[in-house]
């Protein structure tokens, strides 16, 4: 079985329709964070209803229902703020809003004969934490998950990683940070248990120009614009 794994959209549809017409895959697994940044948080919203498999709660997806901070980086703060105000909660309606309520915090969860746990930031804190070297080390450690898994799948830093082909990142498929403006998802064969990394190519400028219409303040655009060039 093939796994489609993606996480982190941010309203970047054009970058997640992009990903999936190339793929051929049977379930689609998504980590976390459908809204802010991006221009069509309901448009991605309503696609994740009608094709993806699992959906995890992510901390910009639980900042728009609950009204809290996301806590993310201090340097993405003010553009999480501005975009959640200006473009997340005027664009999503009910509809949109009930369907982000039924995202889980994580999953635990056999497909296909493996063992996956599934959340959006760390086993250990599920919408803020950072899983980078050293914490992935120690939950590569924690016999909770060593023992008992075969993958662990992560979102939320917004980069790439393997760790000892276990604990599973598959970085941004709508807004990459390591600044080569391509979004990046993994796929997960079951069968032969080996996870292959992809780089999105999509019409970034026409993306630019739905998020450019919908931010009349042109620093905070030209502050976004970074992440997609």
């Amino acid at each position: 079985m093939k796994l489609l794994v993606i996480s982190d959209i941010h309203g970047n549809l054009d970058s997640l329709l992009s990903a999936c017409e190339k793929e051929k895959y049977d379930k689609m697994i998504f980590l976390g964070d459908a809204v802010d940044y991006g221009p069509e948080p309901d448009k991605v919203i309503d696609f994740l209803r009608s094709n993806s498999d699992i959906n995890i709660m992510g901390n910009h997806d639980n900042a728009v229902l609950t009204g809290s901070s996301c806590n993310c980086s201090f340097d993405m703060l003010e553009l999480s703020d501005y975009t959640r105000e200006n473009i997340s909660m005027k664009l999503l309606g009910k509809n949109e809003l009930d369907f982000l309520k039924t995202f889980r915090l994580n999953e635990d969860k056999e497909i296909d004969g493996k063992r996956f746990y599934m959340t959006h930031a760390s086993p250990y804190n599920n919408l803020d934490g950072y899983l980078f070297a050293n914490e992935a080390e120690k939950v590569f450690r924690d016999k909770q998950f060593f023992d008992g898994h075969d993958f662990i799948l992560i979102g939320h830093t917004h980069f790439m990683m393997i760790y000892r082909n276990k604990i599973i990142n598959p970085g941004s498929v709508g807004q990459a940070r390591d600044f080569t403006g391509k979004p990046s998802y993994a796929v997960i064969d079951t069968e032969k248990q080996s996870v292959l990394f992809k780089r999105v190519v999509y019409d970034n400028e026409k993306m630019l120009k739905k998020l450019k219409a919908l931010i009349p303040d042109s620093d905070i655009y030209e502050k976004l614009k970074k992440y997609y060039v």
